[in-house]
């Protein structure tokens, strides 16, 4: 009894092997033994009715009779209902563990099992593989398949904890974000709404790094975003080496603040380190503790560089390689220096391999998109050992994976 109070107390039940005799796991076997009491019931009714004399009486007995057969079908249905959405996960977790065999029973019937809890809001179901100590820990680990299969849901996140590991399971998918051309308010804060419930600040994960192939919806998203940072009256400069979609923005920018020779890159990622250089002047003079560029009233700069593989492609000769050498180091001062003055740059590529961006700077971008097909090894590229074990199939234009360090999540999604 103690186990079935513990149980209806915790919010996090706990499912193992432990719990296969206890009261609430028989319930229906219960429902449908009082079923068959009250049809018998019924039934004798009918019987003595038949037998007496007494019109009124035996017609009393016909109405509860009615009375009854209509009621039951609706208690029972309710009831049934009622326990099904309450405990479902819980039955269907002990046969999981049952048809997996993460339990082991010794010859003097001691049972050793795996543990499971559960916990299941609007939104997302989330199955928590408790580590025990035993050998089925290693098992536990990888479960996706199995899980997917179990709840006929895509799998939205993995996550190994020290203790248990944690697969979540989205039911109701956010919102996609739906932009019209009408939304041309300012925006007074530094946040972006970039659609599925994810809101993004520069000022707390600076840089963006964008992936994605011919048709992917890139330079849509991009679009997208240089008309945000604008609504937030911050500068931007848009460097595009191939001269096509944001290089033809200069019709509208001018040349100041588009780019797309490899000169007028380099002028304009310098203008980018003066600035930060000069906001880190102007902070120091007016100092703050802890303070960034938005405790002193700055704006955001932002430089927008699509194909940053195709500028490194110019380097052909001793002079143009020098240009770009020393572009590439300015922009290697942007990411690791300039976040607290507010300078921050939007990388986008095709593929963005070692070749184009190492390691140590990749891993200084806080908001990673990979937009349309990618390959695993692509992917492992973009998001490191946020990569997720399972990726589901990109089969919508627009449609790729997120990952946005200190969100809470651990893998892209």
């Amino acid at each position: 009894m103690k186990k079935i109070l513990y149980f209806f107390k915790n919010k996090k039940p706990i499912v193992s092997m432990y719990d296969k005799d206890l009261f609430f796991l028989t319930i229906p076997k219960y429902i449908k033994y009082l079923r068959l009491i009250i049809l018998y019931l019924i039934l004798a009714l009918f019987v003595i009715s038949f037998m007496l004399d007494n019109a009124i009486f035996t017609f009393l007995l016909w109405i509860i009779g009615m009375i009854l057969i209509v009621k039951q079908f609706k208690w029972f249905k309710n009831l049934k209902n009622l326990y099904s959405d309450k405990y479902f996960l819980h039955y269907d977790l002990l046969e999981f563990i049952m048809d997996n065999k993460l339990f082991n029973e010794d010859s003097n019937g001691i049972i050793t099992s795996s543990r499971f809890s559960y916990s299941i809001t609007n939104d997302e179901i989330v199955i928590l593989a408790l580590m025990t100590g035993y050998y089925f820990d290693v098992k536990i680990q990888n479960l996706d398949v199995e899980l997917q299969g179990l709840l006929d849901l895509p799998m939205d996140e993995k996550i190994i904890r020290h203790n248990a590991v944690e697969y979540h399971f989205r039911i109701n998918k956010p919102q996609r974000l739906n932009v019209t051309s009408q939304e041309t308010a300012y925006n007074n804060s530094n946040e972006i709404n970039i659609g599925y419930g994810v809101t993004y600040n520069p000022a707390k994960s600076p840089h963006i790094l964008i992936s994605g192939g011919t048709g992917s919806g890139k330079s849509m998203f991009m679009s997208f975003l240089l008309i945000e940072f604008l609504k937030q009256k911050s500068t931007t400069y848009l460097c595009d080496p191939k001269n096509s979609d944001l290089g033809s923005l200069s019709n509208y920018f001018g040349d100041k603040y588009v780019a797309t020779t490899p000169n007028n890159i380099a002028r304009v990622i310098r203008l980018a380190v003066d600035e930060m250089k000069s906001r880190y002047d102007y902070m120091n003079e007016n100092f703050i503790y802890g303070s960034n560029f938005e405790t002193h009233g700055f704006k955001p700069v932002w430089i927008l560089f699509d194909e940053i593989g195709a500028f490194q492609a110019y380097g052909t000769d001793k002079k143009s390689k020098e240009i770009i050498n020393e572009t590439m180091d300015r922009i290697k001062q942007i990411i690791l220096l300039c976040r607290q003055a507010g300078c921050f740059i939007l990388i986008a590529g095709q593929q963005i391999n070692s070749n184009v961006l190492n390691t140590e700077l990749r891993d200084n971008f806080s908001l990673r998109i990979s937009l349309g097909f990618n390959s695993s090894e692509g992917l492992r590229m973009m998001f490191g050992s946020a990569t997720p074990d399972v990726t589901i199939p990109i089969e919508v234009k627009g449609a790729g994976l997120l990952y946005l360090h200190g969100s809470g999540k651990e893998q892209a999604s």
